[in-house]
This record gives structure tokens, sequence and C-alpha cells, in this order.
């Protein structure tokens, strides 16, 4: 059943904030590690290392520390992209 570009629009934002808020920790640890000074704490490049410190400091809420607007920008992303290619194949496919 083909979905209309509205409903390609909200599938679109539910994927990618589902995907943002899931793999916030990962991303964050990340960040850390590319932003930490050598021989200062992060400058290692185990990321489950990062993650237990990151953890043990700041809990299980630290470790999802901004993903409200990483989950906004990317929802937000999504549904240009997916709506914006479900409008532009409708279109492909009426010429």
């Amino acid at each position: 059943m083909p979905l209309n570009p509205i409903q390609s629009t909200v599938c679109g934002a539910a994927a990618g904030g589902l995907a943002a808020l899931l793999t916030t920790p990962l991303d964050l640890a990340k960040t850390r590690i590319m932003l930490a000074e050598k021989g200062k704490a992060f400058s290692f490049t185990d990321i489950l290392v990062v993650l237990k410190v990151i953890y043990q400091r700041n809990g299980f809420t630290g470790l999802f520390s901004g993903a409200v607007p990483r989950v906004t920008q990317i929802s937000i992303g999504g549904a240009i992209f997916l709506g914006g290619y479900d409008i532009i194949s409708n279109f492909l496919k009426d010429l």
C-alpha cells in the first residue's frame, strides 16, 4: 500500500528520531574522544571505556545528554529527505 507524502514525511521523522535517540550514547562517546586533549580524560580510543566513565560520572541520563536537540535535528532532516523523496518520486512516476 503506497503512502501519501504526509505519511512518508511522518515516517521519515519517526525513523530518524528513533535512530538518533538510540545512537546518542555512541555519538556522545565519539565526540568526547575526538575533542579530548592528549593525556587528559577520554584521550583513549576505547569507546566502551568512555561510555563506562560517562555512566559512572553522570549516570544513565549522562549517556543521553544532548539527545533532545539531536533527535529534533535528525527528525526534521528525516522528514525533509523522505518526504521530499516521496514527492519527487511520485512526480516522476506521473511523467
